[in-house]
């Protein structure tokens, strides 16, 4: 199957690429990110080389990439392309629980369109988002 398929999208939602190559947060978050209705997962890849390719085909507009060793040659290859590219991706990078300390780490969260969570906080966030979301649409 191609990682990179994808479905007409509406131009109204925010194009997201999940890359996910240590099985850290594609099954339990990429649900609660597909379920959005402001959010549209144009792929998933679950290898790097899928990743540049659905990353170049799809030009998604936020890029959520678990770290890890074959990962970060495509984030600083994603930082190093922003120069040339027509749109510059924001990149959020999913860490796992307890990771505090990874050199270059720090230096990358200081940069414009990068973010750093945990994964377990990107579903919190998001259903956390969802309920204000509602609690207004009830008023």
């Amino acid at each position: 199957m191609d990682a990179c398929a994808s479905t007409p999208l509406p131009h109204d939602r925010t194009r997201l690429l999940l890359v996910d190559t240590d099985n850290l947060f594609l099954d339990d978050v990429g649900g609660t990110l597909r379920a959005s209705e402001e959010i549209h997962v144009v792929a998933t890849a679950r290898s790097i080389e899928d990743a540049y390719d659905c990353a170049t085909r799809c030009s998604p507009d936020v890029i959520v990439i678990s770290w890890g060793k074959a990962s970060r040659a495509f984030v600083h290859a994603a930082l190093a392309n922003r120069s040339s590219a027509r749109t510059s991706p924001l990149l959020v990078i999913v860490l796992r629980r307890g990771i505090t300390n990874v050199p270059g780490l720090t230096s990358l969260s200081l940069l414009p369109n990068v973010a750093l969570v945990v994964h377990d906080q990107v579903e919190k966030l998001l259903l956390r988002r969802g309920a204000a979301e509602s609690r207004v649409h009830l008023h």
